[in-house]
């Protein structure tokens, strides 16, 4: 036997000389099985292992045994699962060479490198140095034996083919794919099998993949079980707890699963779960790989209840087309790109970490379902200490105003109140102001020091202290749905109600909380909130200009040209608020605004 034989990758042409045997012969003779389709097999077929150090051969409906030693065919016989439509009976596979090394101590060295870095990036220190993590599902299920994919030897090797050279090969040549940019894959059969876990994206790694596109490395068969592979997915893409690196989920299936009828709303509840753990974070791609008639119900389901709950998911059905499937994963790996885009930050450049305390929502999920917390006055360990605005009305520039809290300053509540006819910016309730003169202390100037009263008028005059009537702002207490119902690059969302201090109804016009998805701009909210709000006012200015220029324009046309002007759309945007909340003694900050039905991405 040639050293090396069962390592070596090259193939014979197809025009190379073949000797065959006796047997052999008449074996072809009986089922009618040309010696060229024997040339071509063992130029293209998926090989294995046979006995006596025999190899085998599957290639266009033919099975070809060989002895490599002797170069002599032993024998051969047809089998159904090659199309005659498609797949190797209609065009030659595409044939990757493995990345060749400059020498093989440096193919070796490469080996080392690789092996060693999957060590380090997979301890905890190394974790966070992650930029991408992949988890591939491959369904090698009996069924993607099928040959019937053109531009490969069956469907199975056509997702090898298309990762290798577009998902790992490719993106290493341009760049865009690194040592961080880590890859598990899974095997789905009855059981879900890891065959690579977290490791770097290397020409090493590249190399492992044309090996398993041999049925000597892997080959299909059996049953493909969703349940256990979405399962061990979840394990992997939880492995790394860093929430610093995007994530992406790529099920490959050729069909419905074998798992029992009754479990397909459990995979399809597990796939929604799993996005809800992630959000946007994690982009989920399900390709079906087989005829149009296919049943891929489950698949499309899945990729539906992944975007339910904010992850970016699609469906891919790929003709039976090498080419094809290359252009979907393309794609894929250009969602993945956008995400990890996402996550960086422009002025450092360094990934940042996204919030893992985030519990999401299905989407059109009922305001009446899910938990909420409630910030009212008869709660000592969770209540509202006051709302900001930011500088609209232009007396100040730039800086947050305090508004004028409508409670009794006694009691806190907000039932009957009385003002103060000097400053009119404080106030008691009805059952403080009998009690005697409930402003005497508010009015009252300590050692030469300002008295309340005089410094609310202050503020009030000088703007840094501003009233929103009911209407803005109908009460102090308020309710925060814990499940965030949207989320986009930027932000996570929740809904907010305004509660009737008397008996905690829902009031007023329904708002949502708008926060920061990355942990750390969480934990500086009031910067965040400032630079929102900054923001928000210098596009609300531009938008006045324009409104105010078309309300100007109208004076220099004809009265069918003004009609016209006056039916343009003008833009207004949402005056926000920043709510002071106080739970369990820390205080923490909450943006909100008025809710608009729409998307919030």
């Amino acid at each position: 036997m040639p050293a090396n034989r069962t390592h070596q990758y090259a193939r014979e042409t197809a025009a190379s000389t073949l000797l065959s045997g006796v047997h052999d012969r008449e074996r072809r003779e009986e089922r009618d099985i040309d010696k060229v389709d024997l040339q071509r097999a063992r130029r293209y077929g998926m090989k294995e292992d046979g006995k006596k150090g025999r190899e085998k051969y599957t290639y266009g409906g033919v099975v070809f045994i060989y002895d490599p030693r002797r170069n002599v065919a032993i024998t051969s016989w047809k089998i159904g699962e090659a199309s005659k439509r498609s797949g190797t009976n209609v065009t030659t596979p595409i044939m990757l060479e493995k990345h060749k090394f400059e020498s093989k101590e440096q193919k070796k060295e490469m080996k080392y490198q690789h092996k060693r870095l999957t060590l380090l990036l997979n301890e905890e220190e190394g974790k966070s140095q992650w930029t991408s993590h992949s988890v591939l599902i491959i369904d090698m299920s009996g069924s993607m034996r099928a040959d019937d994919v053109n531009g490969a030897r069956c469907r199975s090797d056509g997702v090898w083919m298309s990762l290798a050279r577009d998902y790992v090969k490719d993106l290493l040549t341009k760049g865009l794919r690194g040592p961080n940019d880590l890859i598990s894959i899974v095997a789905m059969k009855e059981e879900a099998e890891v065959i690579i876990k977290c490791e770097p994206t290397s020409w090493t790694l590249y190399n492992k993949l044309i090996e398993l596109r041999e049925w000597r490395k892997l080959k299909p068969s059996g049953h493909g079980f969703y349940l256990p592979a979405i399962a061990k997915a979840e394990e992997l893409l939880t492995y790394n707890t860093s929430a610093s690196c995007a994530l992406s989920l790529l099920f490959f299936s050729d069909g419905k699963p074998s798992d029992p009828k009754p479990d397909h709303p459990v995979i399809v509840s597990n796939m929604g779960k799993l996005a809800s753990k992630f959000g946007r974070r994690l982009s989920v791609s399900c390709i079906g790989m087989a005829e149009k008639s296919a049943d891929f119900s489950t698949l499309e389901d899945m990729v539906e209840e992944a975007k339910q709950y904010g992850s970016i998911a699609s469906f891919g059905k790929p003709s039976l087309d090498a080419d094809s499937l290359s252009h979907i994963i393309s794609g894929l790996a250009s969602s993945l790109t956008t995400s990890r885009t996402e996550m960086t930050e422009l002025r450092t450049g360094e990934l940042r970490q996204v919030r893992m305390d985030i519990v999401r929502e299905k989407l059109h999920t009922l305001d009446s379902e899910g938990t909420w917390k409630n910030y009212a006055v008869d709660d000592e360990s969770r209540y509202v200490w006051n709302f900001w605005a930011w500088t609209f009305n232009g007396r100040r520039t730039g800086d947050f105003v305090e508004i004028l809290s409508r409670r009794c300053m006694r009691c806190y509540s907000e039932d009957g109140l009385q003002s103060c006819p000097v400053c009119n910016a404080a106030f008691v309730c009805r059952g403080c102001f009998r009690e005697g003169d409930a402003f005497a202390n508010h009015r009252a100037s300590n050692n030469g020091v300002e008295c309340e009263c005089g410094s609310l008028l202050r503020r009030v005059t000088t703007g840094s202290l501003q009233y929103k009537d009911e209407e803005q702002l109908p009460s102090f207490c308020i309710a925060v749905k814990d499940q965030a119902f949207g989320e986009g690059a930027e932000r996570i969302v929740r809904k907010v109600r305004f509660l009737d201090p008397a008996n905690g109804d829902y009031i007023g016009p329904v708002m949502v909380a708008k926060e920061s998805r990355f942990a750390g701009e969480y934990h500086s909210q009031m910067a965040y909130h400032k630079n929102f709000m900054r923001t928000q006012d210098i596009a609300a200015s531009f938008g006045r200009r324009f409104n105010d220029a078309l309300d100007e324009a109208e004076k220099y046309f004809n009265a069918a040209s003004q009609a016209f002007i006056r039916g343009l759309p003008r833009i207004l945007f949402i005056e926000p608020m920043v709510v002071e909340l106080i739970e369990n003694g820390v205080e923490k900050n909450i943006l909100i605004e008025r809710y608009l039905v729409g998307d919030y991405k």
